[in-house]
């Protein structure tokens, strides 16, 4: 049979009111009473009703996650770093892909009924900024990541700054034709790489001829197709700066394909560094980006502003990368 604050309050020798101030933390109690309530609980295992907690305190002690692709190595880590902030605020992580599908909206429209005190949608251009402001108006407390609206606080990755430091590191080895394999169109990540790209071949004089942007979508086998395109033109590339690093060991593992050798026919460099970047043929050279501390801050973030009864909040925390220098760059041979 399972056991009651009923029966917790017959051990402790208290009444139930008492039980319930003890367990969410509500009001005073002598310090002697809660020890006995804390011995009865441990005793008697008692384990909460999480729905009856919720209708006292108005919380469900849930937080919502909307991310991309969660197989992908790079928000596998986003994930982990929210799921240890949700653990350490004793909140519990519900995680849903992007609602692309009737299946994925269901669990959209669950958190915006109220089934979660916080959201953290990740790169969700999909989901509508009135859906989010509605969800907020509710008193659900959201932030975004790697996307940005006016009034929504926000944690992104200073992704044009990482990626400038990429470009003039290839443009320092002597590549001068530098061709991009793009992700996501919708993406500001990928936005803001290109404008790093772009930016510094203009400052530099040189060109991006159109040939050279190949469409990517950061999924495997893309970067083996748009790689496959960039060798075939009349004149391919020295280099080749994929979004990311799926797309980079797809792109190197099409050049080996061909005949080719990585770097000394064409170098090949990524974005993320997520660990697969480690273990291509040769390793390869990407930017850092700190995902697991991306989550984990704006998930701290998100429960934090659990309550506040003004959610809009201007807010925004850009994180810093860093360049990874390996072997696929060229660096060995040139520098």
């Amino acid at each position: 049979m399972a056991v009651t604050i009923f029966d917790v309050a017959e051990r402790a020798g208290v009444s139930i009111g008492t039980v319930s101030r003890v367990l969410n933390q509500r009001d005073r109690v002598h310090p002697e009473t809660r020890r006995r309530v804390m011995e009865a609980v441990k005793e008697l295992d008692y384990q909460r009703n999480a729905l009856a907690s919720s209708l006292v305190t108005q919380r469900t002690q849930m937080i919502g996650m909307v991310v991309p692709m969660v197989n992908d190595p790079f928000f596998f880590e986003m994930v982990r770093g929210v799921e240890d902030a949700a653990y350490s605020a004793n909140y519990t992580l519900i995680i849903a892909s992007h609602p692309r599908s009737a299946k994925d909206r269901r669990y959209l429209d669950l958190f915006k009924r109220g089934y979660v005190d916080a959201m953290v949608l990740v790169a969700s251009a999909e989901i509508q900024e009135t859906e989010i402001r509605r969800a907020m108006d509710q008193g659900i407390s959201v932030v975004l990541v790697q996307q940005e609206h006016e009034g929504i606080p926000s944690f992104v990755v200073d992704n044009y700054a990482g990626a400038r430091a990429l470009v003039e590191h290839l443009l320092g080895l002597g590549h001068r034709r530098i061709a991009y394999i793009t992700g996501s169109d919708y993406t500001i990540d990928n936005a803001e790489r290109f404008r790093g790209l772009y930016d510094v071949l203009s400052e530099h004089h040189l060109a991006l001829p159109d040939s050279y942007i190949m469409q990517g979508d950061y999924h495997h086998g893309s970067g083996y197709e748009a790689m496959q395109k960039l060798l075939n033109l009349p004149e391919p590339p020295e280099a080749v700066f994929a979004a990311n690093d799926q797309m980079a060991a797809d792109a190197i593992q099409m050049a080996r394909e061909c005949g080719l050798r990585v770097p000394e026919d064409v170098a090949v460099v990524g974005f993320d560094d997520v660990s697969l970047a480690r273990y291509t043929n040769p390793p390869l050279t990407t930017v850092a980006q700190p995902a697991y501390e991306l989550g984990y801050e704006a998930a701290t973030y998100a429960l934090g502003q659990i309550g506040n009864t003004d959610p809009f909040v201007s807010f925004q925390k850009k994180l810093s990368t860093q360049l990874v220098i390996r072997l696929s760059c060229g660096a060995k041979k040139r520098l």
